[in-house]
């Protein structure tokens, strides 16, 4: 599959704990859930989400853009990645609710935007 647009919207973090830890740019901070929201738009899509309980991560995307392309969402972690559901044609959405591995200490979520 050849991607025609990237756009990195996480990068790893170093974790301050054992458990996962990803703190976007946009997050937004719930310490008393233990949860970080991250979420943007973009000129061809949207997305939305938290990330919990260390290696829980929900989220949403939707594309925004009628031209045949699809937005999902993708983390990568050390030794792979994952795809979350692709949302495609326009005005649909589509949910993700994934578990990193055992044993993961650090993620980098994408928004990845292909034909």
């Amino acid at each position: 599959m050849k991607l025609a647009k990237r756009l990195l919207m996480v990068g790893a973090v170093a974790a301050a704990t054992a458990g996962l830890s990803i703190v976007p740019a946009e997050a937004r901070a719930n310490t008393a859930a233990g949860c970080w929201t991250f979420g943007n738009t973009t000129s061809f899509g949207t997305y939305g989400g938290q990330v919990c309980d260390s290696r829980h991560i929900m989220g949403w995307v939707k594309d925004t853009k009628a031209d045949g392309y699809c937005v999902f969402l993708r983390v990568h972690y050390p030794n792979g990645y994952h795809d979350g559901p692709w949302a495609c044609p326009k005005n649909v959405t589509k949910n993700w609710d994934w578990w990193a591995p055992q044993g993961i200490s650090s993620v980098s979520i994408e928004k990845v935007y292909a034909p």
